[in-house]
């Protein structure tokens, strides 16, 4: 049984007043995805005489045109239906998409309704980790530029420590095979699991190719500079190592909804070289497997599995820099642990979560355009283990559970704030953070 006295609570009230804003604006409204069949008779299997475009006001017709799985003259079907919401969803620019099948002398005129997210938004950025505290500032997003669904974003935090993004994303479209982006990252914080100062700039760029709807290829080409003010960290003497990094991404989505999935698989397989023949300090592998399951059980209740690993190949301090290592527990590796509880060359996290809906996805307008909000209840259990040989997958193995809330939301997508438990003596951790806890198991910084 827990104590009062165990209990941990250090997060800040203004970042609760934050989190909870999404609730406060989700009001009433529309849900975010809607169907609509004519009462002229059912429209599956029947031909596509037309098909239109409503509430554009941003994006190019021919974007959505080329992003819909039905097209006049085929057949349409509840495949086709559902293909169009999900490929529409992919752009990431429309609060809401609505289609009516209209059926006029045993064809179908189909209307396709959206609206579209504000051009620019301002959005409040935030982190809390064992680590380094507590970190907040501002982000911007352009989601639209040239009417095309690519994305600038831009991004601050200060605090418990000093971080910039910028980046540039082109959308994953149907029928245009290249795809690409590029982001920036610059990094100036205490690392107290290694006991000194880093201050880092990453460049990144990737350029992919489809391959089918639901799979990409793409090579990704970057470097790392890293700074420290304490001897022994770094490779290089000078206490700054610079290494060029190559790598091969292949990457299945097939999940029902990008905003906001219930249903389906999503699979991201990734190795690179890191220094070595490419120049630079360090000379190592990376392979990289990141597996994502979404279950539904009813209309609001569903179950999300992640299972990440990673493998590295030579030796920590002389093939690899110190702070390249794995370091788990926290907010985005094992919930209800401290940071840096194990570590080693190796890593592998697994989460199980059970989402209850309690509010789903309603729209809301803010002057001409549309923002979305819901909220969802989570349970869940993590369980993780970092090594470097030997017994130590199975020596390092923790785990931990707990609860938390989900709050929905444009552009970050979810608003996380969970209480963890498992560590002993360490009580209850709260945990607040933004997306899925998945997409930052890959990250050096979690």
């Amino acid at each position: 049984m827990i104590q009062k006295k165990s209990l941990r609570f250090k997060l800040p009230a203004r970042w609760m007043a934050l989190a909870l804003l999404p609730v406060l604006l989700a009001g009433s409204g529309t849900v975010n995805a809607q169907q609509d069949k004519s009462a002229a008779g059912d429209p599956y299997g029947k031909i596509v005489r037309e098909i239109k475009i409503a509430g554009l006001r941003l994006t190019g017709e021919s974007i959505v045109r080329n992003q819909l799985a039905s097209q006049a003259g085929k057949a349409y079907t509840r495949e086709t239906e559902k293909l169009d919401y999900r490929w529409l969803d992919r752009l990431g620019v429309f609060a809401s998409i609505r289609t009516a099948a209209c059926v006029i002398e045993n064809e179908v005129v189909l209307t396709i309704e959206v609206r579209e997210f504000p051009p620019v938004i301002p959005y409040p950025t935030l982190n809390i980790t064992d680590e380094n505290g507590a970190s907040g500032g501002l982000g911007t997003r352009a989601t639209n530029l040239m009417g095309r669904a690519v994305a600038l974003s831009g991004s601050s935090k200060f605090g418990g420590l000093t971080e910039i993004h910028t980046g540039l994303h082109a959308p994953w479209l149907l029928r245009r095979r290249e795809w690409y982006s590029v982001r920036y990252d610059y990094r100036d914080r205490v690392n107290k699991d290694d006991a000194y100062r880093e201050n880092s700039h990453e460049l990144e760029l990737r350029v992919g190719l489809s391959l089918h709807p639901d799979w990409m290829l793409s090579g990704r080409f970057g470097f790392l500079s890293m700074g420290s003010d304490t001897a022994g960290i770094t490779l290089s003497p000078d206490s700054r190592d610079t290494t060029p990094y190559l790598g091969l991404v292949l990457e299945y989505d097939g999940r029902d909804s990008f905003s906001n999935p219930h249903q389906g698989w999503q699979g991201i397989f990734d190795i690179a070289q890191n220094g070595g023949f490419l120049g630079g300090d360090g000379d190592f592998a990376t392979a990289q497997i990141d597996i994502r399951r979404y279950q539904p059980i009813t209309s609001r209740q569903f179950l999300a599995l992640f299972l990440y690993g990673t493998i590295q190949s030579s030796v920590v301090g002389r093939d690899v820099p110190v702070y390249r290592d794995y370091q788990i527990g926290g907010t985005n590796s094992v919930r209800g642990w401290d940071s840096g509880a194990r570590r080693g060359n190796n890593q592998f996290l697994s989460t199980l979560e059970f989402r209850y809906e309690l509010v789903p996805p309603k729209t809301f307008r803010v002057y001409r355009y549309e923002l979305y909000a819901g909220l969802q209840l989570a349970a869940f259990a993590d369980l993780g283990t970092a090594w470097s040989g030997g017994s130590g997958f199975t020596r390092n193995v923790i785990a931990g559970g707990g609860f938390g809330f989900r709050f929905l939301v444009p552009f970050v997508k979810m608003v996380r704030l969970d209480f963890g438990f498992g560590q002993s003596g360490s009580g209850i951790n709260p945990h607040l953070h933004l997306r899925e806890k998945a997409d930052y198991s890959s990250r050096r910084i979690r």
